[in-house]
């Protein structure tokens, strides 16, 4: 299975934000995810405590920039997040203390994100 529409990665983790445990992370840690898909997409949003916003509307903690279809196999479990930065499939910018903090934060990315793309069309 690939990404149909990128547009389930904002979707997914505004609902990501509604595990109370979650949101209180980014909060506690005062992190923020800038996500800039490349290739055709051309898409940009930031995943901070407050939401998901569109483009950059301020700095984020870390900056990733990745194709749709990686971070579609990343929030899925099927590509680590190690191997698509070492083969170059997903750039991260921004401190290395930051990317280390990526462990705890993907599991309830990549929950909400399973929950809307592996879902049964018309559902």
């Amino acid at each position: 299975m690939t990404v149909q529409d990128p547009t389930l990665f904002p979707d997914a983790f505004r609902a990501a934000l509604t595990d109370a445990e979650f949101a209180a992370l980014l909060k506690e840690r005062d992190f923020s995810l800038q996500f800039v898909l490349t290739g055709d997409s051309g898409t940009a949003f930031l995943l901070d405590s407050d939401g998901v916003h569109d483009g950059a509307p301020r700095p984020a903690s870390l900056r990733l920039e990745v194709r749709p279809e990686a971070l579609h196999l990343v929030l899925l479990g099927r590509l680590g997040v190690t191997r698509a930065i070492v083969d170059r499939t997903l750039v991260a910018k921004g401190p290395v203390s930051r990317v280390r903090q990526l462990a705890d934060l993907l599991p309830p990315l990549g929950r909400a994100y399973a929950q809307l793309a592996l879902a049964p069309s018309g559902a």
